[in-house]
């Protein structure tokens, strides 16, 4: 098994101030997503890429009270810009949080004597649309994990809308922790498919398949839209892949004003 390090991370990182307020266009925001809430194993089911969008936009809205309430609030109008989808079509809405209330997550994190804290939870507890504004909750375990998360992945949503892909937004997320260290090790297969999303069964189960259409898609885009660049290496045994590593530079390239 894999071991997972913790990572250091300074006392700057810890304090930066996230800038509350809305929409996305007009001012940068930066998510600090604990690494549980990105290494997402998902036990029924898989987030779409509007839904993925929407949670990070939730969580970001929520973030500077997430301890001190209980309900959170945010206006159906300013979501949907932040995201991108039509602010009239509220079935979509609707299943975007059905989802995300319904979908059951897991995570593994060290706790501060370096032994295995295990967790279960839907991604929301509630949530309710009442004359165009959304109101929503999180479980409270997961309120002060997503809080006090051991490990800090810091997230530009800008870059998040410049994504036109589902398994190439959580590649960025589950890349982007790892940033510090310029690479994420070696993780097993199995579990970056787990962590992007990929359904088990079916075609992908071939590595080729996966490779083609999931894996090598993602990193173009990653390195084409987004603040990093990845480099996958392969691991194998025999001629088997077994294992994936992604090493992280910061794209020169990238521009944050062009949207």
């Amino acid at each position: 098994m894999i071991e997972q390090q913790k990572e250091a991370i300074s006392d700057r990182e810890l304090t930066t101030e996230i800038t509350h307020s809305m929409p996305l266009k007009d001012h940068a925001m930066e998510l600090k997503k604990a690494a549980p809430a990105i290494h997402i194993a998902s036990k029924n089911g898989r987030l779409s890429f509007l839904q993925r969008k929407v949670g990070n936009i939730l969580l970001y809205n929520a973030y500077p009270d997430l301890l001190n309430k209980e309900i959170h609030s945010i206006r159906v109008k300013d979501l949907a810009e932040s995201v991108g989808f039509n602010s009239n079509d509220y079935e979509l809405l609707k299943t975007s949080l059905k989802q995300l209330r319904n979908i059951a997550i897991e995570w593994n994190v060290l706790n501060n004597e370096g032994k295995e804290k295990w967790g279960i939870s839907s991604m929301i507890a509630e949530a309710q649309i009442e004359n165009g504004l959304i109101t929503y909750s999180y479980p409270p375990m997961l309120r002060k994990l997503l809080y006090n998360p051991e490990i800090f992945a810091r997230i530009d949503l800008r870059v998040q809308k410049r994504f036109s892909g589902n398994y190439a937004l959580s590649l960025y997320e589950n890349c982007y922790r790892f940033k510090i260290n310029g690479t994420t090790g070696v993780i097993p297969l199995e579990t970056w498919k787990k962590l992007i999303g990929v359904e088990p069964g079916g075609t992908y189960e071939i590595f080729k398949n996966l490779n083609r259409k999931i894996i090598k898609p993602a990193v173009e885009e990653i390195n084409t839209v987004s603040d990093i660049h990845v480099a996958v290496e392969y691991v194998k045994e025999g001629r088997k892949v077994v294992g994936l590593k992604f090493n992280i530079l910061d794209n020169t390239d990238f521009s944050p004003d062009i949207m």
